[in-house]
């Protein structure tokens, strides 16, 4: 090959990438798959239908049973703290636990359970913060507090967006 076929064939190679290169960005993007492991979002309101026989569990949170979901709400603000434990309310409450325990705890609140400080206090975090972990729906007892939702907190070594977490407020 003489240095002319050379130049030609360098010539039509460096076009034919400036053709692709041009041709790809004009592509529409694709829509990225949803991630296979994000929580869903489960809110306050879709908890409860009314019945005759008053609140049932809606069809969203019973499909919702032992799967990740991200929720949104209030640490309920306890007289005294709970160990490895706190409540998560639609609306900010204060429990005064003096003579009619937590009676100030909405229906829908969840007893959220924090597996990595179970022995520790979990002390009160003001404004709306976000929780994700594995939803737990039924009657159950747990150190000596009965729940019928329950949401057990991702620990601290996963996703930083998937343990507690004060949301910005704008």
């Amino acid at each position: 090959m003489d240095y002319r076929s050379i130049k030609k064939a360098l010539s039509i190679v460096a076009l034919a990438f400036s053709l692709a290169t041009a041709l790809i960005a004009q592509q529409p993007q694709l829509a990225r798959p949803a991630a296979i492991n994000e929580p869903a979002t489960l809110s306050f309101n879709e908890f409860f239908v009314a019945s005759a026989q008053g609140l049932k569990p809606s069809a969203k949170l019973i499909s919702l049973h032992n799967k990740q979901v991200k929720l949104t709400g209030f640490m309920a603000q306890m007289e005294n703290e709970l160990e490895g434990l706190f409540y998560l309310v639609p609306r900010p409450v204060f429990c005064d636990e003096e003579g009619a325990g937590n009676a100030d705890i909405p229906p829908e609140a969840v007893l959220v359970v924090v597996p990595f400080r179970s022995e520790q206090k979990i002390p009160f975090v003001g404004g709306p913060i976000e929780v994700t972990g594995i939803l737990e729906v039924g009657n159950k007892e747990m150190n000596g507090r009965v729940s019928a939702i329950r949401l057990i907190m991702d620990g601290p070594g996963k996703d930083s967006n998937q343990h507690l977490s004060k949301q910005a407020s704008n």
